[in-house]
């Protein structure tokens, strides 16, 4: 789990470049004080013009680049596509990220949904053994990372919601009939397959974690607008997770 200090600075772009259409990757300077932070995690993102930070989940990092990986969606994510050089400013790294050390007694097992196989990609990196990727998306036209995933050596079974690539459907329908027992998920994306993925995973028996996106406005717990109800308790997206044990989660 990281204990890393949180940072609120100003970091050179190293790069933001288009992707795949409609999806951007942003580089970023990390320094030493940001080497620390943890899959899971995510940093607020100053846009110029713009009253709110973005949260965005780390991508990856790789000795002195810190990677965002984000879909542009409106004015915010828009304005930040436009940004090619110069300095951003971050807050971060914020919330708390999986818990690794005790996950590596089970088959690891990925499941990602859209732009929430942004985030899982570190967590694969960080991982230490090889898993199966399961990856829903609307159409071809939207799967990322597939590449890195396969140079890391994992499995992947994909989905498109249109049948322009592997099952057409949900990938909650192919993980339903795949999941084994000693299988631990780790999940991230949009709230309906999280549920979907949840109801599985407690059918199964088996446990997990997921990394749950909620409106943000500023990523420390003290706006109160991103609450999540956990173990019966009302718990804050941004403070005490994102990421938390499935089992305990009601959506």
């Amino acid at each position: 789990m990281c204990k890393a200090k949180i940072f609120d600075k100003s970091y050179e772009i190293v790069s933001n470049k288009e992707v795949c259409r409609g999806y951007f990757e942003l580089k970023v300077k990390a320094g030493s004080g940001l080497k620390h932070c943890s899959p899971g995690q995510f940093f607020m993102i100053e846009v110029p013009g713009v009253f709110l930070r973005r949260p965005i989940s780390v991508h990856y990092i790789k000795k002195d680049t810190l990677s965002f990986l984000y879909k542009v969606v409106g004015k915010g994510t828009t304005i930040l596509s436009d940004i090619s050089s110069g300095e951003i400013r971050l807050l971060g790294p914020l919330g708390k990220g999986y818990d690794l050390g005790i996950c590596k007694t089970f088959n690891h097992v990925i499941v990602a949904g859209g732009t929430g196989i942004a985030s899982v990609y570190f967590l694969a990196m960080k991982l230490g053994k090889k898993g199966i990727l399961y990856y829903g998306v609307r159409s071809s036209k939207d799967l990322l990372c597939l590449d890195k995933f396969e140079k890391l050596g994992w499995k992947i079974k994909v989905s498109t919601e249109d049948g322009s690539k592997g099952h057409k459907g949900y990938i909650t329908d192919v993980l339903e009939k795949n999941l084994k027992s000693n299988d631990m998920i780790f999940v991230c994306g949009p709230v309906p397959m999280l549920k979907k993925v949840i109801e599985v995973a407690k059918f199964k028996n088996v446990k997990g974690f997921g990394s749950f996106e909620e409106k943000m406005a500023c990523g420390l717990g003290n706006c109160q607008g991103c609450a999540l109800k956990v173990n019966g308790k009302i718990k804050m997206t941004c403070k005490d997770g994102p990421v938390f044990k499935i089992e305990q989660v009601e959506l």
